[in-house]
């Protein structure tokens, strides 16, 4: 497994490249420094300490049950989960990636197929790939997965299942239409696949709510298992995120879980708790949606005011952290990302690496705004036209 399905992240090289060079970075994935809540988190953590209990062996390895029955409560409040959602139905996790590496070791052998959005998220393909699946990637367009593109390749290939990101989809920023959702679900059904519906960026929309989710719509049918986080909502350094899981699954995840590491850091969660009860969530996250809208509209603005003549398209995402484009002409922008970020300090990840095997395009990339303020934006739009008039005079 080791030698012939571990592959080195395409991200983390350019992440690298760009600490490496001092670059503006257009590529990073993740929450602003100047947005993560640490007054809160340090109140909230606040004799945490004071309870032995919490840094010996805990009761359950799901995870912390108030936190639990927190995440339950929420989601039941915000409509997220059909009724059959309880707190036992609820798995802390170390992030939102240990719940696609959870259900991947759950779902799959070696030589399962899988299907994937394309783009789809580059961690999830790697994981997969680990576990021996061939993935298999199912066009997107701006309302979603499209369907009848689902439908043809289930014809083909009887797929463990589906792997989806439906809201502000990282690397496209494309969501799901309402509709779109309910025929995939059609699909699924016609086909008896489950799906795993990966949603980190729900809360971050910027014009207007995001539909229902997939575990919402599916009601009582026990195909979808929902991966939630709060990476991008408080921080990612908490490595603290959940799984909604059907009754039929979760002796499987737990006994993975019991088999890989027994539990995780209980006083995390803890003091995770503390925080989340003790604050007006719905204000809370009023206030990262007006933040990062305004770093969304900057970059969007510095685009297309200094790459619009330089055979950029991109789309206008309505939430999460990314903006999907092309650059026509250029050829390879994976041989470009590491010219531009070494020639004009200037970071970008190519949208290549988004891809499943043997489909990649490589005239797409990823901006990432979320640490990125006007300024930044401004100048980084700026080396990136340098970069390009650079790259195709050589």
């Amino acid at each position: 497994m080791a030698r012939e399905r571990l592959d080195v992240s395409a991200i983390g090289e350019m992440i690298e490249l760009v600490a490496k060079n001092g670059a503006i970075s257009f590529a990073a994935g993740e929450p602003s420094a100047d947005m993560l809540p640490t007054g809160l988190l340090s109140a909230a953590f606040e004799g945490v300490f004071e309870d032995a209990s919490l840094l010996g062996y805990y009761s359950s390895h799901l995870g912390h049950s108030g936190l639990r029955g927190w995440i339950c409560d929420w989601m039941r409040l915000d409509g997220l989960a059909p009724d059959w959602v309880k707190p036992e139905n609820i798995m802390i996790t170390c992030g939102s990636q240990e719940g696609i590496s959870l259900a991947g070791e759950a779902l799959i052998d070696p030589g399962s197929y899988v299907l994937v959005e394309s783009p789809t998220y580059m961690e999830a393909l790697l994981s997969f790939r680990k576990q021996g699946a061939t993935c298999i990637g199912v066009p997107i367009d701006e309302g979603g997965i499209v369907v009848e593109a689902l439908d043809g390749v289930l014809k083909r290939y009887k797929a463990r299942f589906l792997y989806t990101i439906p809201n502000f989809q990282n690397p496209s920023g494309n969501t799901a239409t309402a509709e779109r959702r309910k025929e995939v679900l059609g699909v699924l059904r016609k086909y008896d696949v489950p799906l795993i519906e990966d949603d980190p960026y729900h809360y971050l929309s910027y014009d207007g709510e995001p539909p229902a989710t997939y575990l919402k719509l599916a009601g009582d049918d026990g195909r979808v298992a929902y991966l939630g986080s709060f990476s991008k909502i408080v921080a990612p350094g908490v490595r603290c995120g959940w799984m909604a899981v059907p009754d039929s699954l979760m002796p499987q995840i737990e006994s993975l879980r019991v088999n890989s590491c027994l539990g995780l850091p209980v006083f995390v969660q803890h003091g995770l708790l503390n925080m989340l009860a003790s604050i007006d969530m719905p204000g809370y996250i009023a206030k990262l949606r007006s933040a990062y809208r305004v770093r969304r509209d900057g970059m969007l603005g510095a685009l297309g005011a200094h790459l619009g003549g330089a055979g950029l398209s991109h789309n206008r995402p309505a939430g999460g952290f990314f903006i999907w484009g092309r650059l026509e002409g250029i050829g390879d922008v994976m041989d470009f990302a590491r010219f531009a970020v070494a020639r004009e300090k200037i970071g970008i990840i190519p949208g290549s690496v988004f891809f499943a095997p043997g489909e990649e395009d490589l005239s797409s990339i990823r901006f990432s705004f979320a640490k990125v303020d006007a300024t930044s934006a401004e100048e980084g739009s700026a080396r990136l036209a340098k970069a390009i008039s650079a790259y195709l005079s050589r």
